[in-house]
């Protein structure tokens, strides 16, 4: 069974397939959140829905990584994975922790407060040697 390893920023993250044994490493999805370039101002309607005191732009980024998680979630479920590597700036980091439940956290082998998003399959690779 093979593992993943998670890039991800705001805007972006990108999932690599890593099996060891086979000598695989390969990127298999690359999701996209084009909310996070948006200025906040653009991510609210006229009409106000969400609270004065929420930040549009810290909403938009906890929704996307909420996703990302499901999709880690939905790959432990299916036992396409049996765990995985995360690597993200550390604020978003934060979220992605905190949308994390106890299941998904036991199959987190190592976590990285760095922006990977830019890096090489091999520098992705060496950061988590």
């Amino acid at each position: 069974m093979s593992d993943w390893i998670v890039i991800a920023d705001a805007s972006k993250a990108v999932i690599y397939l890593q099996d060891r044994i086979e000598g695989v490493f390969e990127e298999i999805m690359d999701l996209a959140h084009p909310e996070a370039r948006l200025k906040a101002g653009d991510l609210v309607s006229d009409v106000q829905t969400i609270p004065e005191k929420s930040d549009p732009r810290h909403t938009e980024n906890q929704r996307f990584a909420r996703d990302i998680i499901a999709r880690i979630r939905h790959a432990l479920d299916t036992n396409e994975i049996r765990g995985f590597y995360l690597a993200a700036p550390p604020q978003f980091l934060g979220l992605l922790r905190d949308a994390m439940d106890e299941r998904l956290r036991k199959a987190l082998y190592r976590d990285l407060d760095k922006n990977l998003s830019g890096a090489t399959h091999n520098e992705v690779i060496d950061a988590f040697a």
